[in-house]
């Protein structure tokens, strides 16, 4: 059925003779016994020996396509002769040629067309993995075009418009990457660690983490789904890149104060550029008519000097940015989920705010401050969303207001940040405050649906803890003297939540215990809570006084 064949070479050498070396195939037994003989009758003393390094394993079967694997030693040889035989001994038959008929980087195309469009990050993964094809020399995948024939997309990219190819490549060649033009049953955890290696002398750990979970995906796939067996799969025994990129960034005092100036000064002159335009349209019309473009934007110029300051005095100031900035201080949102709001998702009267779809896949509804919800009534309306702003377009306002505000370099602040702000300041709440959240109101706040993802914010919480052990001790009825020790009684009012978080955050666990739902707090109103001033931490701002028009 299966049988082992030694095909490594053949070594001829002579002592203290380096310069008589010689190595043959394995198929060349003639061409050693010549030139060994020539040794001889020379009057050395050559001695033969093989490298034991390959090792072929022919698989014969009547009625079955036949196979030949390939190892790199008689004991790993020996454990796939036996794996096979064991399978064709339960009537199981794998045909491992597969794996040796198509490449790895076959294997990626297929992945971007037919698996990568079912996911809501489709394009980002069709630009990495496009990346990884142009860099090991291979065609890139037009992702518009696999979008609209794959036969059941993501929905939520129906309206996207995806980027043209720019036929510019964003990274180098790297000769490490050429495992991606090997067959799919040849590629080891050596090729694929060579290449994460390289990876890392030019992007961050991180980042080549991304690519990995890309790797590992296509390897599932290819031996679950498609049915593409190999002995073992590349990536198990890969190392991937250790690193720490969690950032633990609160805004100081005075500097939500700057970014809020910043923003307000960012909406003016957006809003100022808006009525700009509106009392120049007659120039607007007058320029297109003129032959040349030099003269076209002299008209312009000439417009926008002279209508300016009556741009300035008339503009309805619409405060966009700043909303937006309050926005995520206050509701903790994602970006994703604050761009993708819509207005009919938004309740006024109940003061929430629905995320049909967040990053983890479910729906969650945002606690909306009475100081946000008075902010988005000022916003106007002019389509469905929200925040009417491109990514691009953001994340260039948030860097002049960051620029503006003195928040660079060392200080530099990211979108993200007012994320874990937000959170932050939910969490001191409960722990100093008498707000007394526990970590299961912070994660309805956050909407992380692992636990373990809040460990970082239950010292926070710790005060509170301390707050509600008092209260429970104080009182005589919960408190019983058992062998000189005060103890709380059967069914005392304190909320066991606490005390689990507390025991998580001080062993500082990897894993969070279990919550006993009959024991559990019901989730509390975080949104009337935070409405009372009383509550917020002395750091809020929770609605800035105007600038003047």
């Amino acid at each position: 059925m299966a049988t082992i064949e030694n095909r490594s070479v053949y070594v001829v050498t002579v002592l203290k003779r380096e310069d008589l070396t010689k190595t043959f195939a394995y198929t060349r037994k003639n061409g050693v016994k010549a030139y060994v003989a020539e040794l001889k009758a020379a009057g050395y003393q050559p001695k033969l020996s093989r490298t034991d390094d390959k090792f072929a394993i022919r698989v014969r079967d009547l009625g079955h396509r036949h196979q030949c694997l390939y190892a790199n030693s008689l004991e790993e040889a020996s454990q796939i002769q036996k794996r096979i035989e064991s399978e064709r001994s339960a009537k199981y038959f794998m045909d491992y040629a597969l794996g040796h008929g198509i490449t790895f980087g076959d294997l990626l195309t297929r992945y971007l067309r037919e698996e990568a469009p079912r996911h809501k990050g489709y394009e980002v993964e069709g630009y990495v993995l496009n990346a990884i094809l142009s860099g090991a020399g291979l065609p890139r995948v037009d992702i518009a075009q696999a979008y609209a024939d794959h036969p059941n997309p993501h929905p939520s990219l129906a309206s996207k418009t995806f980027r043209k190819p720019s036929g510019k490549s964003m990274r180098k060649t790297s000769p490490t990457a050429k495992f991606v033009r090997m067959a799919f049953a040849k590629v080891t955890p050596t090729d694929i660690q060579a290449y994460i290696d390289e990876r890392c002398k030019s992007v961050s750990g991180a980042t080549a983490d991304r690519e990995l979970d890309l790797f590992s995906a296509v390897c599932r796939k290819a031996i679950d789904a498609w049915r593409i067996p190999v002995i073992k799969s590349p990536m198990d025994g890969v190392e991937r890149p250790k690193y720490f990129n969690e950032r633990d960034r609160r805004l100081k005092e005075g500097e939500e104060k700057r970014l809020l100036d910043a923003a307000y000064d960012e909406d003016a002159q957006k809003s100022i550029e808006r009525r700009l335009e509106e009392v120049m349209g007659i120039e607007r019309s007058e320029s297109k008519q003129v032959a040349t473009s030099y003269q076209r934007k002299n008209i312009i110029k000439a417009a926008r000097i002279k209508h300016l300051p009556q741009a300035e005095a008339s503009y309805t100031h619409t405060p966009l940015i700043e909303t937006f900035v309050q926005f995520q201080l206050m509701t903790g949102a994602r970006l994703s989920e604050t761009r993708s709001l819509t207005w009919d998702n938004i309740d006024f009267a109940e003061q929430s705010a629905l995320i049909p779809e967040t990053k983890n896949g479910r729906s969650r509804k945002l606690a909306l401050r009475t100081d946000i919800v008075e902010l988005l009534r000022q916003l106007p309306r002019n389509g469905e969303k929200v925040f009417p702003i491109s990514l691009d377009a953001l994340n260039k306002a948030w860097d002049r207001i960051c620029l503006a505000a003195g928040l660079v370099e060392r200080d530099a602040l990211l979108i993200h940040d007012l994320r874990h702000e937000a959170i932050s300041r939910v969490a001191d709440a409960g722990g100093r405050g008498s707000g007394n959240f526990t970590l299961l109101d912070l994660q309805a706040f956050s909407g992380h649906r692992d636990l373990r993802m809040l460990l970082r914010y239950t010292h926070l919480c710790i005060p509170g803890l301390a707050k509600k052990l008092d209260e429970a001790f104080r009182n005589k009825n919960q408190v019983v003297v058992h062998r000189g020790q005060r103890r709380l009684r059967k069914g005392a009012q304190l909320n066991m939540t606490l005390l689990r978080n507390a025991a998580a955050a001080t062993s500082e666990l990897s894993d969070v215990v279990d919550v006993d739902e009959h024991t559990a707090s019901a989730t509390s109103e975080v949104s009337a809570v935070m409405d009372e001033p009383e509550h917020a931490p002395s750091n809020v701002v929770p609605f800035r006084r105007r600038k003047a028009a």
